[in-house]
Parts: structure tokens; sequence; C-alpha cells
């Protein structure tokens, strides 16, 4: 943990302390959402960072499996 995330640490705890019991809960819940809102943010920032590449499987090798074969016979109407 570098210091200034020990003094944020240290900053918040004091802050906490100071809050009256009865709210207690209210600030756990704010806390929670906050995270959550953090981690979307985080998750919405790959799926940009996903988009500026429209190509991503470019250079993955892949293998045809029977590439010759019909593909789903059974959904041709035409065929029964």
């Amino acid at each position: 943990m570098t210091k200034q995330a020990k003094i944020y640490q240290k900053d918040m705890l004091e802050e906490i302390k100071s809050i009256p019991q009865e709210y207690l809960p209210n600030l756990l819940q704010i806390i929670r959402i906050f995270r959550e809102t953090a981690l979307l943010s985080s998750l919405s920032q790959n799926t940009i960072d996903k988009k500026q590449n429209p190509y991503p499987l470019r250079g993955i090798p892949f293998t045809y499996i029977d590439p010759t074969d019909p593909v789903a016979l059974v959904d041709w109407e035409a065929l029964k």
C-alpha cells in the first residue's frame, strides 16, 4: 500500500468514527454502491478498449472441422 493510500485510509477511518451509529448502515450501503459503480466503470472501460480493435480474433489460429459438410440440414423445410 502506498503512503498516500495509507493516509486516505487513516482519514476515512477517522471520518467513519465520527459518524453517529444510527447512520452507519446508510454509510455501508453508500460504500457498497460506490464500489459497484467503480467496478462497472472499469468494466465499461474494458469494453471501450475492445471496441477500439474491430478485429480482436485476427491472428488467432483456428481449424475447420468437416468444412465441406452441409450445415443445418435439419432446418431446411424444403428438404422435408
